[in-house]
């Protein structure tokens, strides 16, 4: 499958060479982004049905796409519903504070850490995901990593964690992997 690469600022390394980020990703990072939104404008889960056209039309006015807003309701409700399936392994307390090592302080930037610091405590992520993260950040050969990397890190694993996750064009109310947005 072949991506078409949206050019998104700087690379912090060089600022001669671009940052390319594929539109794939954008659309998964912008998923994460409204995840984000909903955990903290509802964070006991119930979203009214009277508040969900404006909130629709309110996450479009901000750039959003109907398929990004679809998917990321898709997952705030199977989050809240609980059928997302829990990967933590019950031997780490849900209060938990992660540290980092001096090799992961050097590489991820303060407002990538707290990135992660927010998206642990909004419930989005566990402290294993936390850490999973983290050493995939860690694994890029020593350069930092700043928070838009990280948010791409997060919106990658998200995404890979998911089932059934309606895939790019479907619909969350569409039951058919073939049901296609026209």
């Amino acid at each position: 499958m072949t991506l078409a690469p949206v050019a998104a600022g700087k690379n912090t390394r060089n600022a001669t060479e671009p940052k390319i980020i594929y539109a794939e990703s954008l659309m998964e990072r912008h998923i994460v982004e409204i995840l984000v939104i909903l955990l903290k404008s509802y964070p006991e889960g119930a979203i009214r049905r009277e508040d969900f056209d404006p909130l629709t039309q309110d996450l479009i006015n901000r750039g959003y796409t109907q398929s990004e807003i679809e998917t990321a309701m898709f997952l705030y409700h199977s989050r809240q519903d609980g059928s997302r399936t829990v990967r933590a392994s019950g031997v780490i307390n849900q209060n938990a504070f992660r540290v980092l090592h001096d090799v992961e302080k050097a590489i991820l930037t303060t407002d990538a850490y707290g990135y992660l610091i927010s998206l642990n405590q909004l419930g989005l992520i566990s402290v294993e995901e936390m850490d999973s993260i983290i050493e995939r950040a860690v694994m890029l050969g020593g350069r930092r990593v700043d928070m838009e990397e990280i948010k791409m890190f997060v919106a990658t694993h998200i995404m890979d964690q998911e089932n059934g996750l309606p895939g790019p064009g479907q619909s969350y109310y569409l039951k058919l992997s073939t049901d296609r947005i026209q």
